[in-house]
């Protein structure tokens, strides 16, 4: 049947081909890992243009202190883990003083750590020992609200000065038949409830976007102003790096608090008290909001290379968002969080290639000319990429996010695709979840997704020493765990680590951005530079197995050929076995499959 070739049958010849074709691949991944080793940066370029930052929730990243709860001990213990996976910053949700109503985002003192994360001198050692191993850390700045614990609101409800109006307070606009007082409006509280609360030994009101034990700070107060500008300094002057804003657009309201805001229409909300059934005009996006925002800029500018990054959830209002990235003039944020691969995919209908062509677009196309993009899959606020869209998709959405143009920030445990937990009513500690009661809390809690780090397949996932964590632990942390993926060939860990690595490539800081192929099933990208293709990232969004002929549905010219250089862990063929020479006429992807195909040397007979 095979004719003889020099004393080999012509099998054994295309056998040789292939592994020929393979090693030439394998030579191909090395060049390009080499590159993007030792590529040169441009110093002059903000650290967070060229580095992946990665998000720590505190409390479930490891306890070193073992009693249930993370501490700054234990980040500091995972140092190295940072390096390993390729990041270049962590950021820390609040580790300050607090009672923890809010678990960290109710202050009672905004520059001092909380007992239970440890000392001000562990996080001294926690950020150098980081920048000691290249690591920037940025805080959670929180400043719309305190806690009714801090010194301020205790000498405010007594109208100690200067702390009398530090808060927003008002005198009730009546009583009601049984002589209870009026709140002065009908404003709301994100987590439910009239947004007023009667102080009785003020004899007022006072205002609170959040929980009543987190009263918001009055910034038409230029103490007010003044305090929080001295809390940026106090930590600059420690070193951090940076900042991410919290719940900024709450920061002010109209001045005159006598008026209702509007009932929402068509939003299908019945119940009067959820935060949803007002349409919020007056107490959000306030004018005087970017002024504050333009002192916090003017500030960090006095320090080298800092960065700046604000909580805008802003739904519909594109324009408004892009508010917050100020302009050439006048510059506010380094970018606004965009959270809509968060907000507009919520579950695997929602998901397609025209979809995930179509969120990409909505930042890109409204966002300022000359500001830097930026790519979300998930935080401590909202559903795990691997529970909203399944965890096939888990490789190729950090395939997007990490080779997108841009910063890519990254939710602890999304490398090894956590997934959200489920949590019992007698185990629910978030009070958003509280709140709503037994009957519909699992609708509002957020503690699935803050879940502890599923480090090992250990007692209580190697998170701690204890006998018990703070919340449950998902059951699936015997094969979803950092020590397990480590030790395969093929995870979810080890792709992510290989994005990190590949990303320092020029061509994904500076190189410009096309869309080859994008259909109901496959979403496309390729990464450009000095006009020629170097990389191609193809998606196949839907749950079954798809051959895609990317030259018969591409917008421009394509090789004949692309060598896999990454490709999601589901999908276990030969033929796409990394370092292989894959015809683009005839690519087979699994469900939910991410492929990353360099383009870098093109074949004879190429375009």
């Amino acid at each position: 049947m095979f004719a003889k070739v020099g004393g080999m049958s012509a099998k054994d010849v295309c056998q040789l081909a292939g592994l020929f074709v393979m090693f030439i691949g394998v030579i191909i991944i090395i060049v390009v890992c080499w590159t993007a080793e030792y590529g040169r940066r441009d110093p002059e370029i903000p650290f967070w243009k060229q580095e992946v930052i990665y998000q720590v929730y505190p409390g479930s990243l490891y306890d070193y202190h073992p009693n249930g709860f993370g501490d700054l001990k234990g980040i500091t213990s995972k140092v190295e883990y940072f390096k390993e996976l390729g990041v270049g910053a962590i950021w820390l949700s609040p580790v300050y003083t607090s009672p923890m109503a809010d678990y960290g985002y109710d202050i009672a003192n905004f520059t001092d750590i909380d007992p239970l994360f440890g000392t001000m001198k562990e996080f001294e050692e926690l950020l150098e020992t980081c920048h000691v191993e290249g690591l920037k850390v940025i805080m959670d700045f929180v400043p719309n609200h305190s806690s009714d614990e801090h010194d301020w609101f205790i000498r405010s409800v007594k109208k100690e000065n200067p702390y009398t109006d530090y808060y927003i307070w008002s005198d009730p606009v009546g009583f009601n038949a049984s002589g209870d007082p009026l709140p002065p409006n009908n404003w709301l509280s994100v987590f439910r409830g009239s947004a007023w609360t009667w102080s009785d030994e003020r004899k007022q009101f006072y205002y609170h976007q959040f929980l009543e034990k987190q009263p918001d700070l009055n910034f038409r107060c230029p103490d007010v102003q003044e305090e929080m500008l001295g809390v940026l300094k106090f930590w600059l002057d420690k070193g951090v790096d940076g900042f991410r804003v919290d719940a900024l657009k709450h920061l002010f309201e109209v001045e005159d608090i006598h008026q209702d805001e509007p009932v929402a229409e068509d939003s299908g909300i019945d119940d009067k008290m959820d935060y949803g059934y007002l349409n919020h005009t007056l107490t959000v996006n306030q004018p005087e909001t970017f002024g504050v925002l333009r002192q916090w800029r003017e500030l960090l500018d006095h320090y080298p290379d800092k960065l700046l990054m604000v909580e805008v959830y802003e739904g519909q209002e594109i324009d408004m968002l892009m508010k917050y990235y100020g302009n050439e003039t006048s510059p506010l944020a380094d970018f606004p969080f965009n959270f809509f691969m968060i907000e507009k995919l919520q579950n695997r209908t929602e998901l397609s290639g025209h979809s995930l062509k179509a969120v990409v677009d909505l930042w890109l196309d409204n966002m300022p000319s000359g500001k830097w993009p930026n790519w979300v899959l998930g935080n401590h606020d909202n559903r795990r990429i691997g529970s909203r869209l399944g965890e096939d998709m888990v490789d190729a959405f950090n395939m997007m996010a990490l080779l997108l143009p841009g910063t890519a920030i990254t939710y602890y445990g999304e490398e090894t695709g956590m997934e959200d937990t489920w949590i019992s009513w007698e185990d629910t500690k978030d009070p958003q979840g509280c709140r709503y009661g037994p009957k519909f809390y699992s609708e509002y809690s957020r503690d699935p997704e803050r879940t502890p780090m599923q480090w090992a397949n250990t007692t209580l996932a190697g998170f701690t020493s204890a006998n018990h964590s703070w919340l449950p632990i998902n059951e699936n942390y015997k094969t979803v765990n950092v020590e397990a993926q480590k030790k395969v060939k093929f995870s979810h860990l080890k792709v992510y680590q290989s994005l990190t690595h590949l990303r320092k490539a020029e061509v994904f800081l500076s190189g410009s951005l096309a869309f080859p192929v994008v259909t109901k099933n496959i979403f496309s990208f390729v990464r450009v530079e000095h006009g020629d293709a170097k990389y191609l990232i193809v998606i196949n969004t839907s749950e079954e197995e798809v051959i895609v002929n990317l030259h018969r549905d591409a917008s421009f010219d394509l090789p004949e050929t692309g060598v896999v250089v990454l490709r999601s862990v589901t999908d276990t063929s030969e033929e796409t076995y990394p370092g292989s020479k894959v015809s683009l006429k005839n690519v087979k992807m699994v469900g939910g499959e991410g492929l990353v195909f360099s383009l870098i040397v093109a074949p004879a007979g190429g375009h």
